[in-house]
């Protein structure tokens, strides 16, 4: 069962794609998550089945205090197969059990519920939110903007236009059809679009985003095609009719 190492989760990334919001003259306003934040991939021979995990493991490791130790405490995919079963067993989301027949030792897929129960059973407060229909896509955005400008402690990234905002918010885990994702922020663009901040656990993490950038890596044409990989559009959200959200509720460090 795959583990989790420094080979696919980083920290620091929040911290960089501020900088590059900073610099980027298409954005006029951005909000992002903690800077505790820690970008978590799947690893090669995972194929497309640990999404959920991953992003998991991302909610709980944006709540851990920043130390060198920070990534050694998030459980691995085995652990968090024992945690949801047990969750079940403790009447948190049961109907789980049933549909899946148990996932333990195995590559099935997850989702929110079993994101919801692991945290509850947990004494994590939560709240799950579903957006249908045809504006499923904007509703998701409204959330998401709401959410993150309500930061009770907001600092501004050092910029003079001071447009790049770090906030004291966990990220969110977010659910669309077979896939999930973890938002970590929200960007408003130049042509009055908006662009969700994401950490997609499908894409291996970029080489240059495990270091702090440098002043002038900000124009280096491969760190700009880069930053494509964590955004994701309007014109991409609009594929969909539905999605769901799960918001921690308030700030608690390690997982009980």
């Amino acid at each position: 069962m795959s583990t989790l190492d420094t080979n696919n989760a980083v920290e620091g990334v929040i911290s960089n794609l501020a900088f590059l919001l900073a610099h980027n003259n298409n954005v006029v306003a951005a909000h992002l998550c903690t800077t505790n934040a820690i970008q978590i991939s799947k690893t090669p021979d995972e194929g497309a089945h640990f999404c959920g995990y991953r992003n998991i493991q991302m909610l709980l490791a944006a709540q851990e205090l920043k130390s060198d130790a920070a990534i050694e405490r998030i459980p691995t995919i085995a652990n968090l197969q024992i945690k949801i079963e047990e969750a079940w067993k403790a009447g948190f989301n049961s109907h789980g059990m049933a549909q899946t027949g148990g996932i333990r030792g195995t590559r099935k897929h997850i989702g929110t519920s079993e994101a919801e129960a692991i945290l509850l059973s947990s004494n994590i407060p939560c709240t799950g939110i579903a957006f249908q229909g045809k504006t499923a896509w904007q509703q998701l955005l409204d959330y998401t903007e709401a959410h993150f400008s309500a930061s009770s402690n907001p600092s501004v990234a050092t910029t003079e236009a001071q447009k790049v905002h770090l906030t004291d918010k966990l990220p969110i885990f977010l659910q669309r059809p077979d896939h999930s994702l973890t938002i970590v922020g929200l960007i408003k663009c130049r042509s009055g679009k908006r662009k969700l901040l994401t950490f997609d656990p499908a894409w291996q993490l970029p080489s240059l985003m495990r270091s702090p950038l440098s002043a002038n890596q900000h124009q280096a044409w491969r760190l700009k095609w880069l930053f494509k990989q964590y955004t994701k559009s309007e014109r991409y959200l609009k594929r969909y009719s539905a999605f769901e959200v799960l918001v921690i509720e308030r700030q608690i460090q390690g997982l009980n």
